[in-house]
This record gives C-alpha cells, sequence and structure tokens, in this order.
C-alpha cells in the first residue's frame, strides 16, 4: 500500500488565519467601541445619577435655606416678645414723664406759698397755672375732655346718673354735667356722668 503524504494547502490556512484575525480584529474593535459608545441604556442611567444628584443638591439648599428662616423667625420670635413684654411693663411711662412737671408745679407752689402775704390769691394764681399747663399736657397726648351740656345722651359716651324734667328742653338732652368725660383719641377714656332731661 502507498501512502500519500499531501502538502498542506498553505493558501487555505493563511486565508483561514487571515479570516479569524479579521473577525477576533473586529470583536476587539466591537468590544472597544462597546466601551467608547455607551448604549441607550448607559444614556438613561447616566441621566437619571444626573438628575438624582441635581435633586440631592436642590433638597440640600432648601433645608439649608429652611433652617436659616426657622432660626431667623425664632431670634424674631423672641426679640418681638421682649419687646412687646416691655411696652406692657413701661406703657405708662411717657404717661408719666409728662405729669412729672405737673408735680414740679404743685411744689413750687406749695412752698411759695408758705412765705407769701397774700398766699391765697397766689395759690389761686397759681393753681390756676398748674391746671393750663396739665390740661395743655393732656391735649398734647390726645386727651380731650367731652362737650357734654345741651348735647343729644349717647349711651357710648355718656353714663346718666339721674334724669329730671326740665322747661323748653326736649327729653334726652344733658341737662348738667357731674364729672367730666375724656376722650383719648377716637376711644372713651371715661365716660361723662350727666344728668339727662326727661
Amino acid at each position: 500500500m502507498f501512502f500519500s503524504i499531501r502538502k498542506p494547502n498553505i493558501g487555505v490556512s493563511k486565508a483561514l488565519d487571515k479570516k479569524t484575525t479579521q473577525t477576533s480584529s473586529k470583536k476587539t474593535a466591537n468590544s472597544g467601541s462597546d466601551k467608547t459608545k455607551p448604549t441607550a441604556h448607559q444614556k438613561e442611567l447616566k441621566e437619571l445619577k444626573d438628575k438624582l444628584t441635581e435633586c440631592e443638591q436642590l433638597l440640600f439648599d432648601s433645608n439649608e435655606r429652611y433652617m436659616r428662616l426657622a432660626a431667623e423667625f425664632d431670634n424674631y420670635r423672641k426679640r418681638t416678645q421682649k419687646e412687646m413684654g416691655d411696652i406692657i411693663e413701661y406703657a405708662g411711662e411717657k404717661v408719666l414723664r409728662n405729669i412729672l412737671p405737673v408735680l414740679d408745679d404743685f411744689e413750687r407752689a406749695m412752698a411759695n406759698h408758705e412765705g407769701d402775704e397774700d398766699s391765697d390769691e397766689t395759690l389761686q394764681k397759681g393753681l390756676e397755672m398748674i391746671y393750663k399747663k396739665f390740661t395743655k399736657t393732656l391735649f398734647d397726648m390726645d386727651v380731650k375732655p367731652m362737650e357734654t351740656v345741651n348735647q343729644p345722651f349717647d349711651p357710648d359716651l355718656h353714663h346718666a346718673v339721674m334724669a329730671k324734667e326740665v322747661e323748653d328742653v326736649d327729653a334726652d338732652i344733658i341737662v348738667e354735667e357731674f364729672e367730666k368725660g375724656y376722650l383719648f383719641k377716637k376711644h372713651v377714656l371715661r365716660h361723662a356722668k350727666v344728668v339727662v332731661s326727661k
């Protein structure tokens, strides 16, 4: 028997090697392009991560702003509470400061009255001056006396202590004043005590 040994077909193996090399190089190229060129899923994932980071930053900023505003509001609340407390505690300070000069005038009038020969006349003049000064002080603080006599009776302003019949006067007209009433701006500081016709 004769065996014939064939020579390998070098051209075919070279072609196969070339094809294999091309295929592997294509795979390598494709795998390289897969790394450089992200898929749609990877793009979407990256966008979601970016949005999440942005939202976290917004949340952090909002929380910081909220905490700052809360602290500012707490400071404002404490400050206004203290101011209101001071206003309530020292509400009459301005009134008392305005009345003190009247007290000074009373002291001066009493001191001058003691060694004066015409003491009654001097005292009368001193009292009139003090009265004028005191009424001016009240007027400057928007405290004004009510005009009551010959005015119609108004229960919001007046307090009727009695009623009497008076000739030639209509009913519910104030004919006499027992105690003067005062207004503070538009509020009744004290009701006037009056006698009303019937």
